[in-house]
């Protein structure tokens, strides 16, 4: 089980809960890195409130693993 705070495990149930079905912390990263890209970069590739959050959740669980 890939380690996180449950606040982080929250947050990502309501934004993203197919990352939480990856058990391979390589593929869990990856997709969430995916999302940040997708879902958390403005039109000009500026980081948006969510994805600084998205990025804190990352560095969390990339620390903890």
């Amino acid at each position: 089980m890939i380690k996180m705070s449950e606040s982080s495990r929250d947050f990502l149930k309501k934004r993203c809960p197919e990352i939480l079905s990856k058990s391979d912390l390589r593929q869990f990263l990856l997709a969430l890195d995916e999302v940040i890209t997708m879902q958390g970069l403005d039109e000009n590739d500026n980081m948006t409130e969510l994805g600084h959050k998205l990025q804190a959740i990352y560095d969390e669980i990339y620390m903890q693993n």
